[in-house]
């Protein structure tokens, strides 16, 4: 059997209200989720083989006298 309290909140579209530390619960709840599916996403990017890769091959070529002093470009001090 409805209150009369729970029934004018039923009536007028009003929520019953929730206990205290509630929203507390489901965001810490939330955070925690949140957390793990950011380590988990991490984790399987640092599983992934673009990972473990250099981003850039630098060549083993030898650089010319003129391209290691810029060609005299560079301003001494």
């Amino acid at each position: 059997m409805l209150s009369i309290r729970a029934l004018i909140r039923r009536l007028t579209g009003r929520p019953d209200p929730v206990p205290p530390g509630t929203g507390q619960r489901h965001q810490a709840a939330e955070q925690a989720a949140a957390q793990r599916r950011l380590l988990d996403q991490a984790q399987r990017l640092r599983d992934t083989r673009w990972y473990s890769e250099p981003t850039q091959v630098i060549p083993d070529v030898p650089m010319t006298l003129g391209q290691l002093t810029c060609y005299g470009t560079m301003v001494v001090r």
